[in-house]
């Protein structure tokens, strides 16, 4: 998937760019009024010599998006479902009357650990310098 870019600024080997967010629909036909995508700011590496002002286009790598994806989304729902089975399980056997609320309470808990875990796993992709976009050409024209 390519995308447009505009370099907003340059810091050593680390651009700064600006890029517009595409909505869910494509964001072009107006029926519904229209979207209003605000655009996103990320910090890509310099390897095309970029300066402040240039257009760049802009590939995603679509292995490494869709590892995120697993990472931030599946990450949550299976440790909230483990807390939830593992509460409901271990609070009934203990005889509590309310040993569903309390599984769902120890699911939240498991749910917030694992948003500590993606934080962690979040950070050592930042470390190996994993990015899931790279700018690949200067635009000329535009």
């Amino acid at each position: 998937m390519e995308q447009l870019g505009y370099v907003r600024r340059i810091e050593d080997n680390m651009a700064e760019v600006e890029v517009r967010r595409i909505s869910g629909c494509g964001g072009g036909c107006g029926s519904c009024g229209g979207c209003s995508t605000r655009n996103i700011i990320v910090k890509l590496e310099n390897n095309i010599g970029a300066k402040s002002g240039d257009f760049v286009e802009i590939k995603a790598r679509s292995n490494n998006i869709i590892k995120y994806a697993l990472i931030v989304y599946m990450i949550p729902f299976i440790m909230l479902i483990l807390g939830i089975l593992i509460g409901i399980n271990l609070f009934q056997s203990m005889g509590i009357v309310n040993y569903e609320a309390l599984g769902f309470l120890m699911g939240t808990v498991f749910l917030a650990i694992s948003f500590l875990i993606v934080k962690f796993i979040d950070g050592s992709i930042k470390r190996r310098n994993e990015n899931a976009l790279e700018m690949v050409k200067i635009l000329e024209d535009l």
